[in-house]
């Protein structure tokens, strides 16, 4: 417990170190910077600003913005500088120092100001104290802040969309003269793990509970100082029967302009915007059906040859499948092998092998044709990297916008792809690749590929992903004869593939140039399309009510249901983001009254917190063996925090009400302000405890024994007493739905 004594050397310390701010006027460059937008309090305010709390997405596109101005964060050898400036004056200058006494040790200021350099703190139901300094026009003083995250999901801002998770945060400040820290405000910030704040909310301590916000800023642009969204190895690289996804294909000849709102003319407008929406793209000439499966003769004709290995000498290499059903069409699958290498400087995976329409005799490019990158029946072949990790922190290998192209080969005159239906003869059966000049340009004789930028990317379904775009190019001319001739040249390939990328989920859009493209930008339209709307969570959840036993919940599941066959709920008193849920709608159907996208849950304990999440459910046939798998969505991963050892669930907070909570925590910190006659002033540190309803005063004229003590006052949420009380002792307890906490320091 902190003792009055020691809270007034630590104020002390505190303001004598804060003297090294005002002393050193040279402020560094920012680490930082945002151009922030005030809301405009007098207009009429969305309800996702008035109410953020039991929501997992938030609307604040149109929120009214009165005035903007651009804030600065700068690094220093002791601390923050936080500067606010407009129009190029300067609106507010604040040093933050940490208090080195606090909860939190040296790094307080910085866990308040740059949120996202913690994941730890970032957790759903994370709960945590932080105390620093601030100085601004030569005053100092010590701030607490206790935060909790209560909410995830995604925040629409008028500049576009973000991924954050929502922090609530009481601000006390310490009143000097060795008083404890007095409730100020109410926050409530909308954190990004790649950018930080993205929108604050502030009420009065009074207002707590929902009342009038007395500011709210939102970020219009991030200036400097985002981090880039990382892919891992193991978000990307998934094992076999570990997810499904559902996409459409708009066919060949489908037009860039008409892809998104915006009408982009080429793929090369395409690329250089900072985000894509694709969400109006919601039918195709076709569907698309991936799934990561066993490589087995089922899947292909080539199971024991060309890459296909299943096990034994090959135990890394996993089959993707597509199966592509053109309406009115017929089945057509599409197989890729690949195989995973940890090497010295990166860990690279390897495109071994795989078929294009297998078992269609179609003219080409409908019909069968298969590809082999590995050594086979005596011949060698130029292996070809289909994806390159090659940065290393303590999470493990990840790639990220700026890194080197990666290129396999040259192909040395070499039989790669096979011009026949698996088991058919042919009059050419065999074609061999290598570089060559052609009709369009030169080509190289590789495959490559180039992690190009991040951005988001909006999906039919209307659910938003932070992504990596990732270009890979095949660039070769293909030939009859295994001495590449030019007189023997059949064909010629330049082909460029856009993916865009989302750690965990995988290839979310895809699009495909014409065989020979002459570059990969000025293009117009493209041969194939793969825009996935699903098998994804809910779009967003929201509570709509508690008793003292039972939640109410529901769901937008997207604007394309027609591939969902139900949904499973989660709940349970701790977040999913620490360990599994303790309970679920399979396991526990007796509590759960699914109908449509609403669900109740009962047989609840009142006055508690419960963390719940909705996954969807589809069952799928597999056309190859006829077998039925119910697949299941992720809960949610978040995708900007990159970790991939940990999966963030959207979820939201219900608490019941009534109950027999009793808070834990004890009041620490009670201090004597003043004693004049009968009058008497003292305060104490706030209590951070999920029961805590209000604060009990208790007084005796001897602390010998419990019931000497009866209650003096209520003060609800206040830290501070002030009023009539007869000389004698005093304590301070939590008080919550059930009864009053263990009793704290007393004071004469």
């Amino acid at each position: 417990m902190r003792t009055t004594k020691s809270l007034l050397w630590a104020f002390a310390a505190v303001n004598l170190a804060g003297a090294a701010f005002a002393a050193d006027a040279a402020t560094p460059p920012p680490t930082r910077q945002v151009r922030l937008g005030v809301v405009d309090l007098s207009a009429r305010l969305p309800g996702d600003l008035m109410s953020p709390e039991g929501r997992s997405r938030w609307d604040l596109k149109t929120v009214p913005l009165a005035r903007t101005f651009v804030r600065s964060f700068s690094e220093t050898a002791d601390g923050i500088i936080l500067q606010d400036a407009s129009a190029g004056s300067e609106l507010s200058r604040v040093a933050y120092k940490d208090d080195r006494e606090a909860v939190e040790g040296a790094a307080a200021a910085r866990r308040w100001l740059f949120p996202d350099h913690f994941p730890e703190l970032l957790r759903p139901g994370s709960r945590s104290v932080l105390e620093f300094s601030e100085e601004r026009d030569g005053r100092q003083e010590s701030v607490r802040a206790e935060v909790a995250i209560v909410g995830i999901g995604w925040l629409d801002l008028p500049s576009g969309p973000r991924e954050v998770v929502l922090q609530r945060a009481l601000l006390s400040r310490y009143a000097g003269g060795g008083r404890g820290p007095v409730p100020e405000r109410v926050m409530h910030r909308f954190i990004d793990p790649r950018a930080g704040v993205m929108a604050e909310i502030v009420r009065s301590t009074a207002a707590s509970g929902g009342g009038a916000i007395t500011e709210a800023v939102v970020v219009e642009r991030v200036l400097a100082g985002a981090a880039t969204l990382k892919i891992y190895v193991e978000q990307l690289d998934t094992p076999a029967f570990s997810g499904i996804s559902y996409g459409w294909d708009k066919g060949a000849g489908t037009t860039i302009a008409s892809m998104t709102p915006q009408g982009y003319a080429t793929m090369g407008d395409l690329i250089a915007a900072n985000a894509w929406d694709f969400s109006a793209n919601t039918s195709g000439a076709g569907e698309d059906v991936s799934t990561g499966v066993p490589v087995t003769a089922a899947e292909t004709c080539n199971s024991t040859q060309c890459g296909y290995n299943p096990g034994g000498l090959f135990p890394n290499r996993i089959l993707s499948r597509e199966d592509l059903t053109p309406n009115g069409g017929t089945l057509s699958k599409t197989n890729a092998v690949t195989e995973r290498e940890t090497r010295a400087s990166d860990v690279t995976v390897w495109l071994r092998g795989g078929s294009q329409f297998e078992g269609s005799n179609a003219a080409a490019p409908n019909g069968e044709s298969r590809f082999c990158y590995v050594n086979d029946d005596g011949v060698a072949r130029t292996p070809v990297p289909i994806w390159r990790f090659p940065d290393q922190d303590p999470l493990g290998w990840f790639m990220q916008p700026g890194d080197a192209a990666w290129v396999g080969g040259p192909f040395n005159c070499e039989q790669n792809i096979f011009n026949a239906v698996c088991g058919v003869g042919g009059i050419v059966p065999k074609l061999w690749t290598k570089g060559c000049t052609g009709t369009v340009g030169t080509h190289t004789g590789t495959q490559s590929g180039q992690v190009l930028k991040g951005g988001v990317v909006t999906l039919p379904s209307g659910h938003t992903f932070n992504a990596l775009l990732v270009k890979t190019v095949a660039d070769f001319c293909v030939y009859i004869g295994s001495s590449c001739a030019s007189f023997l040249k059949a064909d010629e390939v330049r082909t460029f593939v856009y993916l865009w990328q989302v750690p965990v989920i995988g290839t979310v859009a895809r699009l495909t140039s014409v065989q020979n493209a002459a570059d990969g930008t000025s293009f117009t339209s493209v041969a194939g399309t793969d825009f996935i709307f699903g098998l994804f969570p809910p779009l967003s959840m929201t509570v709509n009510g508690t008793t003292d036993t039972t939640a109410s919940i529901t769901w937008d599941p997207g604007r394309d249901t027609h591939r969902i066959s139900g949904y499973k709920v989660y709940w349970g008193t701790t977040s999913g983001s620490g360990g599994p849920y303790a309970f679920d709608s399979t396991r526990n159907p007796g509590q759960i009254a699914l109908a449509g996208t609403t669900a109740t849950i009962s047989g609840l304990s009142a006055g508690t917190t419960y963390y719940v999440t909705v996954t969807s459910l589809s069952a799928y046939r597999d056309p190859s063996t006829g077998v039925t798998t119910t697949y299941e969505s992720l809960l949610y991963p978040t995708q900007v925090s990159g970790d991939p050892a940990f999966v963030y669930p959207i979820e939201v907070q219900a608490t019941t009400s009534g109950g027999t909570c009793i808070p834990t925590t004890e009041v620490t910190n009670l201090t004597l302000q003043t004693a004049t006659g009968g009058a008497i002033t003292f305060c104490w540190n706030p209590v951070s405890d999920p029961c805590l309803q209000g604060y009990e005063i208790l007084s005796a004229p001897s602390p010998t024994a419990a019931g000497n003590f009866s209650v003096l006052a209520d003060t609800g949420t206040g830290t501070c007493f002030t009023g009539s009380a007869p000389f004698g002792y005093f304590l301070v307890v939590a008080r919550g739905t059930g009864g009053t906490g263990p009793w704290g320091a007393y004071g004469r």
